[in-house]
This record gives structure tokens, C-alpha cells and sequence, in this order.
């Protein structure tokens, strides 16, 4: 009884940390520290074995990806090949359509694998002029965002996010697992996010006058700022990597390397500083790792405990059939961890074999396990959504509301609608 209240009372500290925004890596020390003491294990069995055995699991085979990853963005944003696609995008749309201009220029860098983060940092500046152009309440940008963002991280088959790597490395399977079904949720999911985000932005343009109605600089923001690139180049980087990953079917790592070899050859005098750029990208790169890393390491703690056998017994003994189970067990590590890389990783870590022997293909189980994974996670806590809200001035009261709307309830739906399918008819 003990360890299983310690294994609780563990994921309550990592939870009041993310919260109260301590570093994660002293959150995942102190909650692997209460799991461990409460179970039996020593301090230094604790962190010295198994939160150590986690982090390498997540660490050796990803590290490399996301940090090549995160240096391709950072070559695409310092170049200005970012902003110049978006325009370009923009100004095909007009004010009446910049909300749609706005939701496919941040899907097409989700895809062809820009770090959510750096999509921020980029586009933030644009959408703060096509909001304003579109007269579309301020206070719906992160929704948006993230209702643009879900499919390329994890729905739609082929896309170069973490959400849709991780299942690879636990299942052999490729990015394009699963295609149909992919598809199929994509399309139910914006379909969805249309209606809502229709009615929503219709409501709200009733009360023009609402607190955080506007972006409070949008009017001093320069897109055309310096020298940027055309948009016919600036596509070419994220085309080379989706055709090297997912039809060469070269390596992940290899294809982003060459994605980021063709970055700067096509874009070499656009970039102010190359040695700054290098080393930026490079390092924003490590800090997502060792953040992951920490949450699969505590992930891993848990899994050697003697309440943990419960644990899994009773979460795999829930009254629900096949992928119905797949989904609630993700969401229930998703909402834990706050994290829907986090969630993928502890989750085949933890219950791969069983998933599998349930007898639906690994295909299948990457999928839903991907697109289950964006469920829960976006929860308060998730850093993603500090980052996003404090970038544009807004506050939970106004904004989280509609963010809780299309990345937890409408995402789950629509994943939760293809898992039926999936049951009726696979």
C-alpha cells in the first residue's frame, strides 16, 4: 500500500514542480526520489539505476534526431525562409481568410518538422498582423495554434514530429504507419476544429471590446524585414526532408542532415552570422532531450517498483476492449506526464508488448498510440502552453478555455471516433 501511495504522491510533486515551473530536472530527482524511498530502493539505486536506465532510453536513440532537428529550424527561421513562406501564404489569403492562412503555414512547419517551439518564436510576429487584418479575437491564437499543430505531430502519417518518431524506435514501424487511419482522423479532427473555431470567432466578435480582444503591438510589427528569401526556396529544405524520410526512406538523422546541408547552401547570404546560427540550433536542441529524458527516466523507476505489478495489472485490466484500452492508458500517462512525447515513450516503454498482443498490427498501434498522445497532455502544466500563453500576453481566464476545447475534447473525439471505426471494420 505504501508504494503505491508513494508512486502517486511522486507523480503529485512532478506535477506541483511543472506547475510552480521548477527546472524538471530537479522535479524528476525529488519525484523518482518519493517513488523509490516509499518502494524500498536506496537514493542511490534510485537515480544511479533506474531514473539512469530511463534517460538512456530515451536518450540513445533520440538524441541525435531532435537535436539535427532542431538545428534544421533554426537554419529555416535565421534565414528568414520561415516568415517568407508564411507570407507568401498570407497574402494569397486576404483578411477574410488570414485565420486559414495563419492555421497552414503553421501545419506545414509542423509536418515537415519545425520544433513547436521555434513555430512560435517565428510565426508569432506574423500572426499577431493577420489576427489583427482578419479582425479574429487575440485571446483564440494559442487554440489555433495548437488545433494547427495536432495533425503534423501526430495524426497525419509521415509527419517529421517527435509524437510520430517516438513509436518507430519501440515498434519498427515507419513515419507513414498506418496511412489510412492517419488520414481518416485528420480530416474528422479539422473538420471538427472548423466548426468550433467558426462559432467561437463569430461569438466573440460581438464584444470587440473584450480584455485581450487584440494583440497590443500587432501595429508596430515589420514582417518585410530584412532580406528574406523567395517562397518557391524556402519550401525546398522541407520538401528535401519529407522526400528523404519518407520516400527514400533514408534515416531520420540523415535526412534532416541533408535538409540541413541544402539549408545553408540555398541560403548561405541570407543568414546574418552562420557560426551563431550553428550554435544556436544545436543547442536548442538538447534542452527538449534532457527534458523528456527525465520524465521516461522517472517512467522507468516506476516500472521497478513491486506496487508498480498493480498498477499495470489494474490499468491493463480496465473494462474497455482492444484500442479503446490503448487510448485510455496513453491519455492516463499523457495527463501525468504533461507531455505527449513523454506520454508515447513511457507508455510502449511500460505496455508495448501487451498492446501488441492483442493481435492488432504494430501500424495500428503507433497510430492510435500517436494520436492518443495528444489528448491529456495538453493539460495547465504542459510547458508548451506556458510558452505560448506568456509569448502573447494572454491569460489562462481567457485563453485555455478554447485551448482545452480543440487539443483535449475535440482531439480526443475525433481519435476516439477512429478507434471505433478501427474496431468495427479492421
Amino acid at each position: 500500500m505504501l508504494g503505491t501511495i508513494g508512486i502517486f504522491l511522486g507523480f503529485a510533486v512532478l506535477l506541483f514542480c511543472v506547475w510552480k515551473k521548477y527546472n524538471l530536472i530537479l522535479a524528476a530527482l525529488l519525484s523518482s526520489a518519493v517513488i523509490g524511498l516509499t518502494n524500498g530502493f536506496s537514493l542511490a539505486e534510485t537515480w544511479n539505476t533506474y531514473l539512469v536506465q530511463g534517460i538512456a532510453s530515451f536518450g540513445a536513440p533520440y538524441f541525435w534526431m531532435l537535436v539535427l532537428g532542431a538545428l534544421f529550424a533554426k537554419l529555416m527561421e535565421d534565414s528568414g525562409a520561415t516568415r517568407s513562406l508564411g507570407l507568401w501564404i498570407a497574402n494569397r489569403c486576404g483578411e477574410r481568410y488570414s485565420l486559414l492562412g495563419y492555421m497552414v503555414v503553421t501545419g506545414l512547419l509542423t509536418i515537415g518538422g519545425v520544433n513547436g517551439f521555434v513555430i512560435i518564436f517565428v510565426l508569432l510576429p506574423l500572426a499577431k498582423v493577420l489576427f489583427r487584418r482578419g479582425n479574429v479575437p487575440w485571446y483564440i491564437f494559442p487554440a489555433v495554434t495548437y488545433a494547427a499543430m495536432v495533425p503534423g505531430c501526430a495524426f497525419f502519417p509521415g509527419g517529421i514530429q517527435t509524437n510520430n518518431i517516438a513509436p518507430t524506435n519501440y515498434l519498427g514501424t515507419t513515419l507513414t504507419a498506418a496511412p489510412v487511419i492517419g488520414i481518416i482522423g485528420t480530416v474528422l479532427y479539422l473538420a471538427m476544429i472548423a466548426v468550433y473555431v467558426h462559432f467561437a470567432v463569430k461569438k466573440a466578435r460581438k464584444n470587440p471590446d473584450a480584455p485581450e480582444y487584440y494583440a497590443l503591438d500587432a501595429d508596430t510589427v515589420d514582417l518585410s524585414a530584412g532580406k528574406l528569401p523567395p517562397a518557391w526556396m524556402a519550401i525546398l529544405p522541407l520538401a528535401v526532408a519529407l522526400v528523404c524520410i519518407n520516400l527514400i526512406k533514408l534515416s531520420i538523422v540523415y535526412g534532416l542532415a541533408i535538409a540541413s546541408v541544402v539549408c545553408l547552401i540555398l541560403f548561405w547570404k541570407y543568414y546574418d552570422n552562420v557560426k551563431k546560427t550553428l550554435n544556436d540550433g544545436v543547442l536548442s536542441g538538447v534542452n527538449p532531450v534532457i527534458m523528456v529524458c527525465m520524465v521516461v527516466g522517472i517512467a522507468k523507476v516506476v516500472a521497478a517498483t513491486p506496487a508498480f505489478a498493480g498498477f499495470q495489472t489494474w490499468l491493463l485490466n480496465l473494462p474497455l476492449n482492444g484500442l479503446f484500452k490503448v487510448f485510455a492508458v496513453t491519455n492516463c500517462v499523457a495527463f501525468m506526464t504533461g507531455s505527449g512525447t513523454a506520454a508515447i515513450s513511457t507508455t510502449l516503454e511500460l505496455f508495448g508488448k501487451d498492446f501488441l498482443a492483442m493481435g492488432y498490427s504494430p501500424e495500428v498501434i503507433h497510430r492510435i498510440v500517436a494520436m492518443s498522445s495528444e489528448g491529456f497532455d495538453s493539460m495547465p502544466w504542459n510547458n508548451f502552453i506556458v510558452l505560448v500563453l506568456t509569448m502573447a500576453g494572454l491569460s489562462y481566464s481567457k485563453s485555455y478555455k478554447h485551448v482545452f476545447i480543440c487539443s483535449v475534447v475535440l482531439t480526443m473525439l475525433a481519435t476516439l471516433l477512429v478507434v471505433a471505426g478501427v474496431t468495427i471494420f479492421v
